[in-house]
């Protein structure tokens, strides 16, 4: 089309109709225009069409990656509201007078409140999605900021988490490794095992550690950390559950 009015315009101005030959260069203009903007339109679309593709695969991985963490947190809330309950039962005989058969309870409930708190979400797809862009490729503006807000939450709970496990690393374990046999309190809570007995090193009686102020500002202190990241862990886990609901309905 553009050589068949270029084959005219030569004609026009070898004829000398000025007039005609300018009225044909600005038609043959603004066919190129056409088309340029008719292939940018082709390539828009193409691109667009490609970018909807990587959100819809990203919305897919977000979406396994949710189901497993849901999973992993369901877990951990049980187990630490199991560590609670340990823990509060633990302060309830702090100064009991009862001392009968104490030495093994006692091991059983410290040992447990010698753990630390690991959530260990996975978070690959959404730190792959945030780097490469696929996650600012969401359409939905609800859906994005509720990952965002999801990823920040996470960033608090383990920033408690490791204060947590320093305030253990730094004062409780250091006190229990003076006054109590770690290795009888794993026996007494993970069952009897014929490779691994009892210490015969350990002399002491745990009962005194009930009547130290020291011992028991040390376990209100993981009651309090305990409560806490369990609240943080059940507002964790219904954020969760709105990312997931929001992927399906998007």
């Amino acid at each position: 089309m553009i050589k068949f009015f270029r084959h005219i315009r030569k004609s026009l101005l070898m004829e000398n109709k000025t007039g005609k030959y300018f009225k044909y260069a600005i038609g043959e203009i603004i066919l190129v225009m056409i088309g340029i903007l008719l292939a940018l339109q082709v390539n828009n679309w193409n691109n667009k069409r490609i970018e909807n593709g990587r959100a819809e695969s990203f919305k897919v991985k977000m979406k396994t990656q949710l189901e497993g963490n849901i999973s992993r947190v369901d877990y951990s809330l049980k187990l630490l509201q199991r560590k609670d309950s340990i823990t509060q039962k633990l302060i309830f005989i702090i100064g009991d007078d009862n001392k009968t058969n104490i030495d093994e309870k006692i091991d059983s409930l410290i040992y447990v409140n010698m753990f630390d708190f690991h959530l260990n979400l996975n978070m690959n797809t959404l730190i792959e999605g945030r780097e490469n862009g696929d996650l600012a490729l969401i359409a939905s503006d609800s859906l994005r900021q509720v990952i965002y807000d999801f990823s920040t939450m996470y960033e608090s709970v383990k920033e408690r988490e490791r204060i947590a496990n320093q305030d253990n690393i730094d004062l409780f374990i250091p006190y229990l490794n003076k006054r109590y046999n770690q290795r009888n309190g794993m026996i007494s809570f993970y069952g009897k095992n014929k490779q691994i007995r009892k210490s015969k090193v350990y002399k002491g009686d745990n009962w005194k550690m009930l009547e130290d102020q020291e011992f028991e500002n040390l376990i209100d202190t993981r009651m309090v950390y305990n409560q806490d990241i369990l609240n943080q862990y059940k507002a964790l886990h219904k954020l969760l559950i709105n990312t997931y609901d929001l992927l399906n309905l998007n």
